[in-house]
């Protein structure tokens, strides 16, 4: 009974954390000046496409970082995955909307023959409800016979790091894949704090505590099932958070691969009344730039996710015992 109870619980956090939120018929704000500019976030300049493509071609780890219900990111994600195949290399497509247990499913709907069933095959295999959004970047794949890489986590690795902290995960696995090598002080108050928010600020500490743990194994475990592939190239299909190099998957590459360049890109939502495009993220954990760049796109005209938050999911279930101090080797400087 305990385990079926922590398990919905655990669903429900997951779902909070990892939601696509349902399709609006249109965007707004497509007449905001920055729609369509680049912005280079370490020389604060504009820059255009093509500089960009010039940089995309010399990446050997392209993180294009999304909001997950936007129409227009996947079609720029689409566009820059071209470009990257179109420069000679053959990359693979790392994708976090597909899970890492599906690979070996993956890998076999791959090697059929027939284009049209394996496309169809791929696509169902898609953890998102919005497949239509990925079908896409898959078709482009399998025409140019690239490995397509699942690459989240299955949410039962998870779930006791949540709950048991670091110590009911492999100590050796830890260490391998340096979950506490690239971690600070600074980026766990960071994370912890932006944990709570994507959660309508309704997290209690516990939970807040156990959450940031798993994202940054999340992170660490998404990088490793790419990182084989970085000397032919990888492009990134993830969440802008995880294309964030103070606190995301960059992180763990140039640590696993420190000769790699990396190059983040980040298509952001204008704001209405905001056209100083330094205003966007423009608030780290470490003080660095989070992203190379930041392609500013229209937004979705969506509802507010909290608009309708019920806090009563978050509660722990009876008699159900959480630690919660920060484990030790989250504390680890």
């Amino acid at each position: 009974m305990r385990n079926s109870t922590l398990s919905k619980l655990f669903l429900v956090i997951v779902s909070l954390l990892f939601m696509v939120t349902v399709q609006a018929d249109e965007m707004v704000l497509k007449d905001h000046p920055l729609v369509g500019k680049l912005w280079d976030m370490n020389s604060r300049s504009f820059i255009n496409e093509d500089e960009l493509i010039t940089r995309i071609i010399t990446s050997d780890v392209l993180m294009l970082g999304e909001v997950h219900d936007n129409v227009e990111h996947h079609e720029l994600q689409q566009k820059l995955f071209k470009a990257r195949i179109e420069s000679g290399r053959q990359p693979a497509l790392m994708m976090e909307q597909l899970d890492a247990q599906s690979q070996p499913i993956l890998d076999q709907a791959l090697a059929g023959e027939d284009r049209d069933k394996v496309l169809n095959n791929v696509t169902a295999l898609i953890k998102f409800s919005d497949t239509q959004f990925y079908t896409p970047l898959l078709s482009i794949a399998i025409d140019n016979h690239l490995p397509v890489i699942a690459a989240n986590v299955p949410n039962h690795l998870l779930r006791p790091v949540i709950w048991d902290g670091y110590e009911a995960y492999d100590a050796d696995e830890l260490k391998r894949l340096m979950v506490e090598d690239v971690w600070n002080e600074s980026r766990q108050k960071y994370l912890a704090r932006n944990m709570g928010g994507a959660h309508c600020g309704q997290l209690r500490e516990e939970l807040r505590v156990g959450l940031t743990r798993s994202q940054r194994l999340r992170d660490a475990l998404m990088t490793d099932s790419a990182i084989a592939s970085v000397d032919r190239g990888v492009v990134a299909i993830v969440g802008s958070s995880h294309a964030r190099y103070d606190i995301g998957l960059p992180l763990y590459f140039a640590a696993r691969a420190p000769t790699s360049l990396i190059l983040s890109i980040a298509f952001v939502e204008v704001t209405e009344n905001a056209n100083d495009p330094s205003v966007y993220n423009r608030v780290s954990a470490t003080g660095e730039a989070p992203y190379d760049v930041m392609w500013f796109t229209p937004r979705m005209d969506r509802e507010d996710p909290c608009a309708n938050f019920d806090k009563s999911k978050l509660v722990m279930p009876p008699g159900m015992k959480v630690d919660s101090k920060v484990s030790p080797h989250v504390q680890k400087k």
